[in-house]
């Protein structure tokens, strides 16, 4: 029996700890069909040198460093551009109550400790965040990201987030292919 990738990624979500996901979706381009792979992986230092593993366990505060990149694509053709990252209490994209983190693919001007360190120049993502809570019952965060695959030319995929571009508009984005990536749970400590 073949499982759909749909079906196989839920018995992932259902049997293995989710400290850290990968979700493989399908490149659909007009000349060929393949296959990438987006990745969203937690680190504890601002150098992005020393991942999580297994659990992650962080206390309210602190800072925790986020890279979302793309495998199996020209890296001098496509770049990743985060559109939306935001925050939940549980494991469900669509909940009810969020936090918005990145928002038209720059910082959420609500939130001083959200910093984009890289955006649309390449098939990584980065971006960083104060940990918080939803609230005293709450002592998991989950994280969401939308993004999409921007064909590279002329520079057109970076993204300005100065406060001079308040509109913050991506020059003529060539939008490739977008996905969603979900990872956590974020457990906090004390």
């Amino acid at each position: 029996m073949q499982l759909s990738p749909h079906l196989l990624l839920l018995l992932l979500l259902l049997l293995l700890p989710l400290a850290l996901l990968h979700y493989h979706l399908q490149l659909h381009n007009p000349d060929e069909v393949g296959m990438y792979q987006v990745t969203m992986i937690p680190y504890m230092d601002a150098g992005f040198s020393h991942p999580y593993t297994g659990s992650v366990n962080i206390m309210v505060g602190d800072p925790i460093y986020i890279e979302v990149s793309v495998q199996g694509v020209d890296s001098t053709q496509i770049a990743l551009v985060m559109d939306t990252c935001w925050a939940t209490p549980v494991y469900e994209k669509h909940y009810p109550v969020y936090w918005e983190l990145i928002t038209q693919k720059c910082p959420n001007p609500n939130d001083g400790t959200v910093n984009v360190l890289q955006n649309g120049l390449s098939t990584i993502g980065q971006f960083s965040f104060g940990m918080f809570s939803f609230g005293v019952d709450q002592s998991s965060v989950f994280l969401h990201c939308s993004v999409h695959l921007c064909l590279l030319e002329n520079n057109n995929c970076a993204v300005d987030c100065s406060s001079e571009n308040p509109q913050r508009v991506v020059r003529s984005v060539d939008n490739h292919d977008s996905a969603s990536i979900s990872m956590g749970p974020f457990n906090l400590v004390n």
